[in-house]
């Protein structure tokens, strides 16, 4: 196992903190009615609970899921299970050792900012692809890892994407797009989710992609109408949430909805069918590209279609004013 009792109990005891009220280790001892030497002595390694129902005693008080506890009763004592995980997944599970970090908006909000119409009359569109054929070289074909299993087709000038999840958490896939991300840009798609039953089902369209281990995440769920947008750039053990489940009656919950970012360097701004739902101020990385994904509840399957994805640019010849005083030097 890739973790100790003490390792477990360290992380999530961190990981359930909340912001009003901070446990701590007397807490625990007294939940239990334990000595605190011997909770310290959990937290050190020293030694271990000498019983299951100690372990799910530990469990009610951080708030753990089934999943959680079977880890911390395997890490003791494999026989102790309760839960029915497999031991080979809890032999190879991976925990994240962080709380997502909610950014605050730095940025300056501008209201003289083109409108999405105005964009598409006058930018330059440099790509248009209405997926008759692959010319642009997307992902197709069935790709894996010990999390889910994707199959990506195109078919019906549609780009499909069919997302099986075999993990115990949310999962999202993208289609490995070979589109590069201009500094100034404005992206657009229409995505159309045709199978998926749970809240967290959905698609994205994903900017600042390097790999499927770095990448920022524009996420649509679709039943709820919110968005979220998110970025990694480290496997997924650590990422910045920008904007956190936003409210976005412009969403369609059934049949397609148009996504759409616009990017001026670091500033991003995002679109559902023409509608602003957030903007915030977003590193950007070199040599990043634009793609599309899509999102799988736990144990679900999911499939998704894409159609007409359009990347534009300003023209040179055209100075918006507004951009003039936010870049502080003309187009």
């Amino acid at each position: 196992m890739n973790y100790t009792f003490a390792d477990l109990l360290n992380i999530f005891f961190r990981l359930s903190q909340d912001a009003d009220k901070r446990k701590t280790q007397d807490d625990l001892a007294r939940a239990l009615t334990v000595g605190k030497r011997t909770v310290a002595g959990w937290f050190a390694g020293d030694y271990a609970p000498r019983s299951p129902d100690l372990v799910e005693g530990v469990a009610r008080f951080l708030g753990l899921t089934a999943f959680q506890v079977d880890l911390l009763l395997y890490a003791i004592e494999p026989a102790w299970v309760r839960y029915g995980t497999p031991h080979a997944i809890l032999e190879a599970a991976e925990i994240i050792r962080y709380r997502e970090a909610e950014i605050a908006y730095a940025g300056q909000a501008i209201k003289t900012m083109p409108s999405v119409t105005q964009i598409e009359r006058e930018w330059t569109l440099t790509v248009e692809d209405k997926f008759a054929t692959n010319y642009r070289r997307w992902g197709v074909g069935t790709k894996s890892n010990n999390l889910c299993r994707i199959e990506r087709t195109i078919r019906d000038e549609r780009y499909v994407l069919t997302l099986e999840n075999q993990y115990h958490e949310d999962v999202f896939m993208g289609g490995d797009s070979s589109c590069l991300a201009p500094k100034i840009y404005y992206l657009s798609v229409m995505a159309e989710m045709i199978q998926g039953s749970t809240e967290a089902d959905g698609y994205a369209l994903l900017f600042e992609e390097i790999s499927d281990d770095c990448n920022a995440m524009f996420r649509v769920r679709e039943k709820l109408r919110k968005i979220s947008v998110v970025q990694t750039v480290d496997g997924f053990a650590e990422y910045n949430v920008y904007l956190k489940r936003v409210a976005a009656p412009s969403i369609h919950p059934k049949g397609g909805n148009k996504l759409a970012i616009l990017a001026i360097h670091d500033d991003h701004w995002f679109y559902v069918n023409d509608a602003l739902v957030g903007q915030h101020v977003i590193p950007r990385l070199s040599l990043a590209r634009v793609d599309v994904g899509i999102i799988a509840g736990v144990q679900q399957q999911v499939i998704c279609h894409f159609r007409d994805f359009r990347l534009y640019v300003p023209q040179a010849a055209k100075v918006y004013p507004m951009l003039t005083n936010l870049l502080e030097t003309p187009l």
